[in-house]
């Protein structure tokens, strides 16, 4: 004898319509689709929803629903006479046979809705506080009332990625973990150090550290007898341009024809020089006018050098 399951599974493959279409046709679980068609009814808990389903499924194929609901009773009469044995001998359902809770799927439409208006309130809530909230500022160095002996040193820090950093009024960049670092020029003395964090043009924090610098005598003679040691060489070429080379300490600094200008270099040992203009051309030690040799020959002036005791010599 055919059955409903039969019947509606070879109209499907007529029609040459997968399950997963049918399913998303017709809102029915592929699951279902597959009882029916293997006429596997014992697995649907109420009767009401089973021949609702078939009901469906026929008229998607469009079948004739009465007579595939007839086979369908035809083949699965065991349910009704169950039912009705049942209440004649114990009206009151016995626990084995009562139906196990299901969710409808409008409560469950239901709560999916409520929990993700929930999570985008909650959300909403969240980016309201942080808008509102003061940015973070963290200082990690220098230490507040501390005393250096550097003149520069570097203020670093971590704030909020959405914020803006100011240093003593100058703005400072930040990673992309919201750390940043900016050196400062220290005077002698008492220095107040001002780190502002502002966010949304609005909201900020502000922390003040306070940093003496205390300068270290023997580095400052130490910089001093180093400035006085270094020997330096002026070359300045005037009015019109001049072909000059330079050498200093066997090292070519110049070997060009130079537009009037002002070049200063450091001599430790010896230096060359040779010009073809003379008139348009001076070289200073320290400072001092050096006067230059002239080739009677080629016409062009030169001049070497020899450092001695810190005095240049010249020949």
């Amino acid at each position: 004898m055919i059955t409903a399951g039969e019947v509606l599974k070879n109209k499907r493959e007529l029609l040459k319509k997968s399950l997963e279409k049918v399913s998303a046709d017709t809102k029915i679980q592929k699951r279902f689709l597959e009882y029916i068609e293997n006429n596997q009814f014992e697995y649907f808990d109420s009767e009401v929803f089973l021949t609702g389903f078939i009901k469906i499924y026929a008229e998607y194929l469009d079948l004739d629903t009465s007579k595939v609901l007839a086979l369908y009773r035809r083949s699965n009469p065991n349910k009704t006479t169950r039912n009705t044995s049942n209440k004649k001998e114990d009206p009151k359902p016995s626990k084995k046979l009562r139906k196990k809770p299901t969710l409808e799927p409008k409560l469950v439409i239901t709560i999916l809705l409520g929990i993700f208006l929930l999570a985008i309130f909650a959300y909403i809530g969240f980016q309201i506080y942080k808008f509102q909230r003061p940015p973070s500022l963290e200082i990690t160095s220098p230490v507040s009332d501390s005393e250096v002996q550097t003149k520069d040193i570097v203020v670093e820090g971590k704030t909020d990625l959405e914020s803006i950093i100011e240093v003593n009024g100058t703005a400072v960049e930040t990673n992309e973990r919201g750390e940043f670092s900016y050196e400062v020029t220290l005077k002698e003395g008492l220095n107040t150090i001002t780190i502002k964090a502002r966010k949304n043009n609005a909201l900020e924090k502000i922390e003040t550290i306070n940093v003496t610098y205390a300068i270290d005598i023997h580095t400052e003679e130490e910089e001093q007898e180093e400035k006085i040691t270094e020997n330096t060489i002026r070359i300045e070429v005037f009015d019109s341009p001049a072909w000059v080379r330079l050498d200093i300490d066997g090292e070519n600094k110049i070997s060009q024809v130079l537009e009037p200008t002002e070049k200063e270099f450091i001599i430790k040992e010896n230096l060359y020089i040779i010009t073809g203009r003379v008139k348009n051309t001076r070289i200073y030690f320290n400072d001092n006018l050096l006067e230059w040799k002239t080739n009677q020959t080629t016409g062009v002036a030169e001049l070497t050098c020899q450092m001695e005791e810190g005095e240049l010599l010249c020949q």
